[in-house]
């Protein structure tokens, strides 16, 4: 696998030698520690994620738009033994022009996802499963953008189930005022052959709000407050009554001042993932307190840094589910460097 990125990177190379290209560069460091105090719950797991993320990628741009890159991500969990306990590959083509931006390929997933709340992905997918296999392509830019994406992460085989994500979010902003939309639709199908006679499921998650988002040059990042409808279709073909539509709404209040913050989630609606109890995360990746009729997220932060180049962010979330209240804490760091902002290195005269 190794040697195809290899011969692949040498070829584009050699493709485009007869014009001026750069070699371009990033590297990132994301450290992680998150503990989830959930043993009182019934429909989840306490468990702590901790690890680190070192994601180094190289490549060539060309004509100020087109930029090839090929690296990998290793995953260090903190106290393993490993010396490295996961490597996925990247290797993706992007286009960046006129507020239009596409990746192909398999590349990080974390800042083409930031726009998309807690209940859609629960924590672990970011710590766990780091990069996107596929599309994701974007017109516009922060208060203003439409993007459509693929995530095909489950090759089918005769042990392996096909499986991937369609998705499409949306964010328009007037003013003050704001509407906001996030969906997905997660197909988790069968094996080839199938002697097991598993059924072909899918789980659609969508979520509308419109709401207010304030900020000012004196400290106050964010003051928003939103109201959505969160629904869904959850499907087992297999089954006669295999189909469910569970609907919600959903109340936002978020606040930020000088790196204080504060984000709050309130759901309330029919429960979810249905077919929980069948399929497990195999087929559910969002917040799995959804599973309750009313779920209550507080996220109390601190930025410890902020700067052009490091986030770190300390952070205590009360999760109120079941008639419980459950805790959970959680540092991060997000470190990057790239040598686009400076002046890149000219290939073209060595060949």
């Amino acid at each position: 696998m190794r040697h195809k990125y290899t011969i692949l990177f040498s070829l584009l190379i050699i493709t485009f030698s007869t014009k001026s290209q750069n070699i371009v560069w990033k590297a990132g460091v994301n450290y992680f520690f998150d503990n989830t105090e959930f043993a009182k719950s019934t429909i989840t797991r306490d468990q702590t994620m901790t690890g680190v993320h070192f994601t180094p990628e190289i490549g060539l741009a060309w004509d100020t738009i087109h930029s090839f890159y090929i690296g990998t991500d290793l995953l260090k969990t903190s106290g393993s033994q490993n010396y490295i306990d996961a490597i996925q590959p990247i290797a993706y083509y992007q286009y960046k022009a006129n507020k239009s931006t596409l990746y192909a390929g398999a590349f990080p997933r974390a800042e083409l996802f930031s726009n998309y709340s807690d209940l859609f992905f629960q924590d672990s997918v970011k710590y766990y499963k780091p990069t996107i296999q596929g599309l994701f392509w974007q017109v516009g830019e922060k208060d203003s953008f439409f993007n459509l994406w693929l995530d095909w992460n489950g090759h089918q085989t005769a042990i392996n189930r096909e499986t991937f994500f369609v998705g499409a979010s949306a964010h328009k902003k007037f003013n003050h005022f704001f509407t906001d939309f996030e969906s997905y639709m997660f197909h988790f199908a069968t094996t080839r052959p199938d002697p097991q006679g598993y059924g072909v499921c899918d789980n659609l998650l969508a979520h509308l709000s419109v709401g207010v988002d304030y900020s000012n040059k004196q400290g106050l990042d964010t003051l928003l407050f939103a109201v959505g409808v969160l629904g869904g279709v959850e499907r087992d073909r297999k089954l006669s009554n295999g189909t469910q539509a569970p609907m919600g709404i959903v109340f936002r209040a978020n606040a930020e001042f000088k790196g204080i913050g504060t984000q709050n989630t309130l759901y309330m609606g029919n429960p979810r993932m249905v077919f929980y109890g069948n399929y497990g995360t195999g087929l559910y990746w969002n917040n799995p307190f959804l599973r309750s009729n009313y779920y209550l997220e507080s996220k109390w932060y601190y930025q410890v840094i902020r700067s052009q180049f490091v986030q770190g962010k300390l952070a205590l979330k009360l999760h109120y589910s079941e008639g419980k209240l459950m805790f959970e804490q959680a540092f991060t760091v997000n470190a990057s460097l790239n040598n686009l902002s400076n002046k890149p290195i000219k290939i073209s005269t060595l060949f």
